[in-house]
């Protein structure tokens, strides 16, 4: 039976998902706890592994690092219960790439696994690491830096969304979607509604209410169609 693309991402999806939830609760995976108002971790057998001494910790343990609030302010530790980047900032995201944003004065910068500050906090809003690139914003304005902090993408788009298969998404000033490489050269013009990463080398757009699926060059292989 010949799946339909749409059917064949749908089926992709869901099993990415499975994985990324096998991953996480497998061999390994720590438990949050609550006791006399602070946050720790047990294991799978009911031992605790980090004592409860935190405020909070966010979400789960991203590359071997969760996000860790004492007295509202947020750090990183290892699943010893190492602190290894210490609560110094006003907020943080998960790591991803090596590389977590944290914000400091109003301003958001990137750390890496050390601790080291790589990109200082310059940024009104940043995006996590994806496929090598960041997407930063200043002054309303959307571009996208390298993990050295070089502005690979300049900061003139009304908005941009992550880099996937070496392309990342960018919004105009007319609100039309497309295309940069890593290099900031549009290789697909913004003509779209909407615009999704690639997977696969397929990325879904929408035109005037109509849905398809183009290729790395910008050809549509299927579609333009109503849903």
């Amino acid at each position: 039976m010949k799946l339909s693309a749409l059917t064949f991402f749908s089926l992709a999806f869901v099993m990415a998902v499975s994985l990324s939830w096998a991953q996480q609760k497998g061999p390994g995976a720590l438990y949050e706890i609550k006791r006399d108002g602070k946050v720790g971790f047990i294991n799978q057998q009911g031992k605790e592994v980090v004592t409860p001494r935190f405020d909070d910790v966010r979400g789960k343990f991203k590359e071997g690092m969760a996000r860790i609030e004492v007295k509202d302010m947020w750090g990183f530790m290892d699943k010893n219960g190492v602190v290894v980047i210490n609560p110094v900032y006003s907020d943080s995201d998960d790591f991803c790439e090596g590389m977590a944003r944290v914000k400091s004065e109003d301003k958001w910068g990137f750390v890496d696994r050390s601790g080291r500050l790589k990109i200082l906090p310059e940024y009104d809003d940043a995006g996590n690491f994806s496929d090598g690139l960041a997407k930063v914003k200043i002054k309303k304005l959307w571009g996208f830096v390298d993990k050295s902090g070089k502005k690979v993408v300049p900061l003139e788009y009304k908005d941009a969304d992550d880099f996937s298969e070496g392309l990342g998404r960018i919004r105009t000033s007319d609100n039309k979607w497309g295309y940069v490489n890593k290099g900031g050269k549009v290789v697909i013009k913004p003509v779209f509604d909407s615009a999704d990463p690639f997977l696969d080398g397929l990325a879904q757009v929408e035109m005037n209410g109509k849905k398809g699926y183009i290729d790395r060059s910008g050809k549509f292989i299927w579609g333009p169609e109503k849903d």
